[in-house]
């Protein structure tokens, strides 16, 4: 695998960890919501489509060659994006 698909591969992965926490934060009201069918069922269902477009966009991107520092990455990026929440809520 070449130098710019890993970087570019490594930043999707970033922007995606951004992106998903940012989605979660959007549909906070149906992933916690009262309902336990409803909660199970939205979050069960958000989770596959978000996996899904993760894998999909990766085997466009590097074959779906998939390394450990990928998801440090989203999770860096789930991080970053709670961080700039708190401070927009500030």
């Amino acid at each position: 695998m070449t130098l710019s698909v890993q970087i570019s591969t490594l930043l999707f992965s970033f922007v995606f960890g951004f992106l998903f926490a940012f989605l979660i934060s959007i549909n906070y009201r149906f992933i916690y919501h009262s309902n336990k069918v409803i909660q199970v069922l939205f979050t069960f269902a958000f989770v596959l489509l978000s996996t899904l477009i993760y894998f999909i966009i990766l085997e466009k991107l590097n074959y779906g060659a998939l390394h450990i520092y990928y998801f440090i990455m989203i999770i860096l990026g789930f991080i970053v994006e709670h961080g700039v929440e708190k401070l927009r809520k500030q």
